[in-house]
């Protein structure tokens, strides 16, 4: 009798391949997303880092005195065309001759780069940065201008920070928004580029009625009037950003004034205060100087 050797698979073989196909990616792709994930947040604590150095040379150049979160100097943020889009210039801009790059101010992570890199990309990822600056505490609160809509902020001295090591300068950051509908007008304070502390009662002078309350909502640069909650801290990474009344499960890259960089979930960066994501912002306090992380004071 003639034997024929059997070419190919059967359909039971082929099966049991596609389904040991399936399983691996099964278990493969969550793990592969958790490498991306990782892999942006490292270049995100990264490019912080490399803002806080631009900061620190510019204490250095100014005398020890903290940079400003902005200020009137002209011919403020231009657009791609050389039209003026603001008419002052905030911190992230003065830090330009010493890091050289927009794209540091880009997080990887960030939600609304998709917005920041539609138009006029150097101005709005210098208006919009993924970062903040803790501006209330590491300046000094001189009045608003004499046209009323904006808050002026004198920086202090490096010499007035006790704890530079523990003493929060920057933060991942989805700031608030006072704009018109076409963000042609966005007051100095606040904006993107800053954050608001955990702390409603930052000084006899200044009370933040909104702060890290429930008062809030989470729509940032696509809406007017904007206040996200945390006072525009982004807990981006590896978790959710925004669950109201919630504490989110994310977390932020956090440079201090020293220079040093670390990742930090809201428990760690509302520390030292009684803050509940359940309240109102305007009865967060501080209950603990030591382990407030903030205060320049403390």
């Amino acid at each position: 009798m003639k034997r024929t050797n059997r070419s190919g698979f059967t359909l039971i073989e082929l099966l049991v391949v596609i389904a040991i196909i399936a399983i691996l990616a099964a278990i493969l792709f969550p793990v592969f997303a958790q490498a991306r994930e990782s892999a942006r947040k490292t270049a995100c604590l990264s490019n912080a880092k490399q803002l806080g150095l631009g900061i620190a040379m510019y204490i250095q150049d100014y005398d020890e005195t903290m940079i400003m979160s902005a200020n009137d100097s002209q011919p403020g943020v231009l657009r791609d065309n050389g039209t003026v889009y603001r008419n002052w210039t905030p911190w992230t801009k003065m830090i330009q001759p010493y890091v050289k790059n927009t794209q540091l101010l880009l997080c990887p992570d960030n939600f609304f780069n998709s917005f920041i890199l539609s138009a006029n990309q150097t101005a709005r990822s210098e208006i919009y940065a993924g970062y903040g600056f803790n501006y209330g505490y590491l300046g000094t609160y001189a009045g608003g201008d004499p046209a009323g809509y904006n808050y002026l902020w004198l920086p202090i001295g490096l010499a007035g920070v006790n704890k530079p090591a523990t003493v929060v300068m920057i933060t991942d950051a989805q700031g608030p928004n006072y704009a018109d509908a076409a963000h042609a007008f966005v007051w100095v304070q606040p904006t993107g580029n800053i954050i608001d502390p955990p702390d409603a009662y930052l000084s006899d002078q200044v009370f933040w009625g909104g702060g890290w309350g429930n008062a809030c909502s989470d729509q940032g640069i696509t809406t007017n009037y904007d206040f996200p909650c945390y006072g525009g801290v982004d807990f981006r990474h590896s978790g959710g950003r925004f669950v109201a009344n919630k504490m989110p499960d994310g977390g932020a890259s956090t440079v201090f004034v020293d220079g040093h960089a670390k990742f930090y979930r809201a428990g760690g960066l509302a520390a030292g205060t009684n803050y509940s994501p359940t309240q109102n912002g305007g009865s967060v306090y501080q209950v603990d100087k030591n382990a407030y992380l903030w205060d320049p004071r403390n």
